[in-house]
């Protein structure tokens, strides 16, 4: 089993990944932008007795190239929302889906329609992130790319999360979206 985690972070699906799948010889790629994310993936890989199973990488997603049927679980968990633009996003998910394995599976986790809500005033922004689309579009283009593959979820929940920014209580609002597909055989 060859598993793919774009945007892995510190390895909060990695691990538990890497678990099931070491009985199995499996290898699970783990890619973030951020070194020191991967640095503490590779303690907790540690920690967690899985540093034979997870291959870490430190590199921008959008420079990271997916290899033609490579892997059969593709994870993009609060990733593509950082990618710079929507022909970005399109050309990644064209990517991931060429990536995959026959039979297997892609999983997109992300915020869309971020807005940033100062609690005291109640003033309403359009939150600071790489790719903002609406809900609808980023499932349009979802359906779009996945034409040809069975989605298993196609879902969207609001999500708030109240943090301190620059002294001020924020709450960052979002549609959280999950979107899984499985390539057809």
């Amino acid at each position: 089993m060859q598993v793919l985690d774009l945007g892995c972070g510190v390895g909060r699906d990695s691990i538990p990944i890497a678990q099931s799948i070491q009985a199995y010889k499996g290898k699970i790629y783990c890619i973030d932008l951020l070194p020191s994310a991967i640095q503490l993936l590779n303690q907790n890989a540690e920690q967690y007795g899985v540093t034979d199973t997870i291959i870490s990488q430190a590199i921008d997603v959008e420079n990271f190239l997916i290899n033609k049927n490579t892997f059969d679980y593709i994870v993009a968990c609060s990733c593509l929302e950082h990618v710079s633009s929507e022909a970005v996003f399109q050309t990644k998910l064209e990517e991931m889906k060429a990536g995959t394995t026959v039979g297997g599976i892609n999983c997109i986790l992300m915020s869309t329609e971020v807005k940033e809500i100062d609690v005291l005033t109640g003033e309403e922004q359009v939150g600071l992130i790489e790719l903002n689309l609406s809900t609808e579009k980023a499932f349009t283009y979802l359906r779009e790319v996945y034409t040809d593959w069975n989605i298993s979820i196609e879902k969207s929940v609001q999500q708030e999360i109240k943090e301190e920014k620059n002294g001020r209580l924020i709450i960052f609002r979002s549609n959280w979206i999950t979107f899984v597909a499985q390539a057809r055989d």
